[in-house]
């Protein structure tokens, strides 16, 4: 028995893109992410429909140098939930030092905008990811949410890629 305890954070954050959501929701996808996430690239390991879908797997090794503040590695993102009529996608991400939950919700204002939630809930698998936590991690995983959410509310406003 080991006697290792995970640690636990969360960071939500909340936000507004001037564009309807039926235009906002199709870009949370791996294959559409190209289109406004600059420099980014996956490799999809399956997607029955070649979109993003319940099932979807595919990795990257952008994320994991963003979320833990190191040098390499490759993040396997699985998708749990995924609901176009409420706009909702929910993912498994799995890191060699975390596992995580990583939520996109959004939904159609009023005057026509989206309102976005993006809710990450993060898991040390080990004394690393422990450290991460307790070293301040939450301001890595904020950084990154607020990186994406920019991201994607200057390509959603200007149909342009947001040059890093």
């Amino acid at each position: 028995m080991s006697s290792f305890t995970a640690k636990r954070m969360q960071v939500t954050q909340e936000g507004r893109i001037d564009a309807p959501v039926d235009q906002v929701f199709p870009l949370a996808c791996p294959y559409e992410e190209y289109k406004w996430i600059d420099g980014w690239d996956c490799e999809i390991i399956y997607s029955e429909s070649g979109k993003v879908e319940d099932g979807c797997i595919f990795t990257e090794v952008r994320s994991l140098p963003l979320l833990h503040d190191t040098e390499g590695g490759t993040t396997t993102w699985y998708v749990v939930l995924h609901d176009p009529d409420d706009f909702r996608v929910h993912f498994v991400l799995l890191t060699d030092i975390s596992i995580i939950k990583y939520e996109i919700e959004m939904e159609a204002a009023a005057d026509g905008a989206t309102l976005i939630k993006l809710d990450l809930m993060l898991t040390a698998r080990n004394e690393r990811g422990n450290t991460f936590i307790a070293s301040d991690g939450r301001k890595n995983v904020s950084a990154m949410l607020m990186g994406l959410g920019h991201m994607l509310k200057h390509y959603c406003e200007t149909g342009e890629m947001l040059k890093l």
